[in-house]
């Protein structure tokens, strides 16, 4: 008699250990998911703080061009410090895209081996398709860092050419030459702004679908 207690007391320990292993599992799971979108967030973040810098360095870049515009010195120097500061902020994308690809890694990476260990091959095929719907949300925003990176390269160099040409030349008239550049580098600020905009819009649509409820 007693041995059947216990017999039966150790079936019901090992179902509550089963239990609790496999509500472990599925915590931990959640967990991976919340620092994905966490580490999402923060690459989209990364990315309209660069936009905001370099709204601000163009601010002071066009300043150098008003009619009332005193001390030019004064002005380039104020551009080389927020260039500057927009390529710091361009390395933060770098730094938090890098984060966020490891988590995804993480994540993904542990989604595949629960989905092999599930027996019922149809819950498996389910779990398969899952994972592979949310790679596929993902992928966006996987290289929304790099692609952010790639739109502000080609202007960060044109606008350093123009502030390269004004180094050896800093006086009214140079910069009144420089005029007409200055308006196309505008027009490609805005198209820039613009090409930031719909990347964020796409990886926050994409953080939503991953997001746990």
């Amino acid at each position: 008699m007693n041995h059947r207690r216990l017999l039966r007391g150790a079936a019901v320990l090992a179902a509550l250990a089963l239990a609790a292993t496999a509500g472990a599992q599925s915590d931990e799971g959640v967990k991976q998911v919340e620092r994905l979108v966490k580490a999402s967030g923060n690459t989209v973040k990364a990315i309209a703080d660069t936009k905001l810098q370099l709204t601000k360095t163009m601010d002071v870049y066009n300043s150098l061009f008003a009619q009332d515009a005193e001390n030019l010195r004064k002005i380039y120097n104020n551009i080389q410090k927020e260039m500057d500061n927009t390529e710091k902020r361009r390395a933060k994308i770098r730094e938090e895209s890098a984060k966020m690809n490891a988590e995804a890694d993480t994540l993904f990476g542990e989604w595949t081996n629960s989905a092999a260990a599930i027996e019922n091959p149809d819950l498996r095929k389910k779990s398969d398709d899952r994972l592979a719907a949310t790679k596929a949300s993902y992928e966006e925003i996987g290289t929304v860092g790099q692609k952010a990176g790639d739109l502000y390269g080609p202007f960060m160099k044109d606008l350093q050419d123009q502030v390269t040409y004004l180094g050896h030349d800093l006086n009214p008239s140079a910069v009144a030459d420089l005029k007409p550049e200055a308006a196309k580098l505008n027009t490609k600020a805005s198209k820039l702004v613009q090409a930031i905009d719909e990347t964020m819009a796409t990886a926050n649509t994409n953080i939503g679908a991953l997001r746990p409820e």
